[in-house]
């Protein structure tokens, strides 16, 4: 009897291991040609037994004062497929909104910063590919903003060097079309992850640096309740 309850101890223990060091992984990919976009995020975990996926099929600029309209799609198969549609505007009083609402989690969270940067670099850029092709009427114009998309893109990439761990190194292209109509088409397509367990040991430091501030439990229930308003 001590021989099965062993047996069974030391499988649940391993699978517990298991999943405990099994990976999350985000997969995006993005493209937009013109004015036709598309921006696919799939979430998957637990070896893809869970999965989320998140689809933006439009977006566009309603006017300069009014900012982007955005449309999204989400599903996920958590216990039973769920499924959503929606539709959200961003201006400039919904940035303004999630600024105030960044700085009040700050106040709240005792060295939110700090835990950003340790958590940041607890994810692993596996992969990062990121085209673009443009076309001006005038060659000169055309390779002027080669050059500076070219520069734009190293410097995202020297950002994301720094704060996450880059597996591989990202192939960025950029490529002028001369002697075309006006044309922008990018894509691009990045695999990131980090272990299950380095996700919950994030999420169990900043319960505890939340905690650790006066009223910052109070203070990030209603960030949330806003949020979901």
């Amino acid at each position: 009897m001590w021989i099965w309850l062993g047996s069974i101890l030391v499988l649940l223990l391993l699978v517990l291991s298991l999943i405990l060091l099994s990976k999350i992984t985000f997969v995006v990919k993005a493209k937009k040609e013109n004015k036709d976009e598309t921006i696919l995020i799939d979430v998957r975990l637990l070896f893809g037994l869970i999965t989320f996926h998140y689809r933006i099929p439009a977006m566009g600029l309603n006017k300069l004062q009014k900012g982007l309209w955005v449309e999204n799609d989400r599903s996920d198969n958590f216990f039973k497929t769920h499924t959503a549609a929606g539709e959200q505007e961003i201006d400039k009083e919904q940035v303004h909104r999630w600024a105030d609402q960044f700085r009040e989690m700050i106040q709240a969270t005792k060295g939110l910063k700090k835990w950003m940067n340790t958590t940041l670099r607890r994810i692993s850029l596996l992969s990062l590919e990121w085209s673009t092709n443009v076309a001006l009427r005038d060659a000169a114009h055309t390779a002027t903003l080669t050059g500076a998309l070219w520069a734009l893109k190293t410097s995202l990439v020297g950002i994301l060097s720094y704060h996450l761990s880059l597996r591989q190194r990202p192939k960025l292209f950029v490529v002028p079309v001369f002697g075309s109509p006006p044309l922008f088409s990018t894509e691009l397509n990045c695999t990131a992850e980090i272990r299950l367990v380095s996700a919950m040991y994030a999420g169990i430091v900043l319960m505890v640096r939340v905690l650790k501030v006066k009223g910052g439990v109070k203070k990030w229930k209603d960030l949330l309740t806003k949020a979901k308003s």
